[in-house]
């Protein structure tokens, strides 16, 4: 039977109603174009037959009815005169096209064409479809297309079709979450769950949705911290500008009233003593004058009393013999009464004295206000805004010279940032990883063994050690109920049961949970403390060979060893017992631990 004898209905698709193009049969027994059946079933959530509505289980694997094909490409060349190049040759290597995409080069037809197609002039990507020029028309002339974008055909499908159907991709694998084409759901994808890329389009967009909603919400928080931080610069800003104002007004004011002081006081004095130098130094040439008289007088008498002229000597004893002339003045002239200097300036010393103190001890962050114990806070303090501070050279025997309590405020200058050394700790011991605390613990901390580390004695040393010079540091005890701290010699014992005491290198304290002890030899010194010290204390002077200690709340010195003379490093020592309440080494920026 020739192909223009067959109906033109027998050889459409019902979906795309155009001639069939490598036509599948389904188990049902009806046709349809492999690519119109296989978007059928990818964009439907149920495997159905389009015509019959026969239910599938899963989606049936189908292959180009080649009879049918051929008929149909047959009744094409009778017809519109179209060359056999629409059917693909199946028998091909698959994704032999991959490489190239011959796709692209070759003519490009209107998606919308029946019968003989229309090479297409222009791409949508909304629409995923090519156009004609007839058919782009309404793209070009209605409102509802003005935002579908149109492109070049060769331009739009690249990187858009299936390297091996060299077919648009116009359908969505939710399972393998990739962009296939229309025979790729019939092949590979015939099991997977399938939309078209407009539905996955619009699922994605929301996420995008939820996604951007997110991101504003971060912006908006963002954004609002970033104006409270700017806010809060300006704050601190404003308050640094105004502080710093003040300060250099009260410092300009009090220039300028030592200045005037200094004009006043220095002037007064100075006027005072050139008002006495004078007095003295017209009495001075007033006697000069007269010695100097009385000198030549004498000198004339001597040389009347030697000459040999008897009657010289009588016309002139009259004149040489008269009684001498008595000066009121300088007669019985007083030196310390009529030159002397006397200011005064006891109190105004004494105000000035206070004065510089208050200064020295602003600069030194310990300001005490009149009527008041307590220190100015460290953050209130010229220590705040230094980063460093020169060592004033005072010694042990210096410090015992000042008044009791004053003490730690001079030593605080020596101030050094200890830090605990975890090869010398007991086994037992439990240090914080920044290596300031220390406390007991139930288990093993450290299995390595070392030649440094205590094996008896639940103690550890610093990393710093120290042979000359003059060092302080602090440790926070607080209700710790069992602690040692003092300093020990490089060389001195550490394994086994020894005695903590100088005679083995080791001068500490030992708070045993009721009395205070500094570790001497046997029996030990009780040491009296008017308050619980929380707080420690310790200054080491090598220079003097003395180790003070001091409590920190009341500035007072608690106890003093005595070295003798040594070559050896001196090591920070701390101990304890305690697995509740830790021991604390206080860091340089904060030398005072609150009680």
């Amino acid at each position: 039977m020739a192909a223009a004898d067959v109906p033109e209905q027998e050889l459409t698709c019902s979906i795309c109603l155009d001639l069939f193009s490598n036509p599948v049969s389904t188990p049902c027994g009806h046709n349809f174009c492999q690519g119109c059946i296989g978007g059928y079933w990818a964009s439907s959530a149920v495997c159905t037959c389009p015509l019959c509505k026969h239910h599938f289980q899963e989606r049936p694997q189908l292959s180009i009815n080649r009879v049918l094909a051929q008929i149909s490409l047959n009744y094409k060349q009778a017809l519109y005169g179209i060359e056999k190049t629409e059917m693909l040759d199946m028998d091909a290597t698959p994704g032999a096209a991959a490489h190239g995409n011959p796709f692209l080069d070759e003519m490009i037809l209107c998606d919308l064409c029946t019968g003989k197609k229309q090479a297409a002039t222009s791409s949508c990507l909304t629409c995923t479809a090519s156009y004609c020029e007839t058919h782009v028309q309404p793209h070009l002339n209605t409102p509802f297309y003005a935002n579908h974008r149109l492109l070049d055909p060769q331009e739009a499908l690249r990187g858009r079709t299936c390297p091996k159907h060299r077919r648009l991709l116009e359908v969505y694998c939710r399972t393998d979450q990739t962009c296939i084409c229309a025979i790729c759901v019939l092949e590979d994808h015939r099991m997977h769950r399938t939309v078209t890329v407009q539905s996955e389009r619009v699922s994605k967009q929301q996420l995008i949705g939820k996604t951007e909603l997110e991101i504003q919400k971060r912006i908006e928080a963002k954004g609002l911290c970033l104006s409270e931080l700017n806010n809060r610069l300006d704050i601190v800003r404003n308050y640094a500008r105004s502080e710093l104002s003040q300060v250099e007004h009260l410092l300009g004011e009090l220039t300028r009233s030592v200045q005037r002081i200094r004009g006043e006081l220095v002037g007064g004095m100075q006027e005072k003593q050139a008002s006495v130098e004078a007095h003295g130094a017209r009495l001075v040439t007033r006697l000069e004058a007269e010695l100097l008289q009385l000198n030549t007088q004498r000198s004339r008498l001597a040389q009347q009393a030697t000459s040999d002229d008897h009657i010289g000597f009588l016309q002139t004893f009259q004149e040489a013999s008269a009684p001498l002339q008595e000066d009121s003045e300088t007669q019985n002239l007083d030196a310390e009464s009529e030159v002397s200097l006397q200011f005064s300036l006891g109190a105004v010393k004494h105000a000035l004295g206070e004065l510089n103190e208050k200064m020295n001890d602003i600069h030194m962050g310990e300001m005490r206000t009149r009527g008041s114990m307590n220190s100015l806070r460290e953050s209130d303090s010229m220590m705040s805004v230094q980063s460093f501070r020169s060592k004033s050279q005072w010694s042990i025997r210096d410090l015992r010279k000042i008044k009791p309590g004053s003490g730690r405020k001079k030593v605080k200058s020596y101030l050094e940032d200890v830090t605990l050394n975890p090869l010398t700790a007991y086994p037992f011991l439990i240090l914080s990883e920044d290596r300031k605390q220390v406390k007991r613990g139930e288990k093993l901390q450290f299995y390595r063994n070392s030649v440094q580390r205590f094996d008896v004695w639940s103690c550890v040393l610093a990393k710093e050690g120290f042979d000359s010079g003059r060092h302080y540091w602090e440790v926070n005890v607080g209700e710790n109920k069992d602690w040692k701290v003092g300093v020990v010699r490089q060389s001195a014992q550490r394994k086994g049961l020894f005695d903590m005491s100088p005679v083995n290198g080791y001068y500490a304290l030992w708070w045993g949970g009721s009395h205070l002890h500094a570790l001497t030899a046997p029996p030990l010194a009780k040491v009296k403390s008017s308050v619980h010290l929380r707080t420690v204390g310790i200054f080491l002077d090598c220079e003097e060979g003395q180790v003070s200690f001091y409590n920190v709340k009341t500035g007072s010195e608690v106890y003093s060893f005595s070295m003798p003379a040594f070559s050896e490093k001196m090591f920070p020592l701390l101990g304890t017992g305690d697995k509740e309440v830790p021991l604390v080494v206080v860091t340089t920026q904060f030398s005072s631990v609150p009680e």
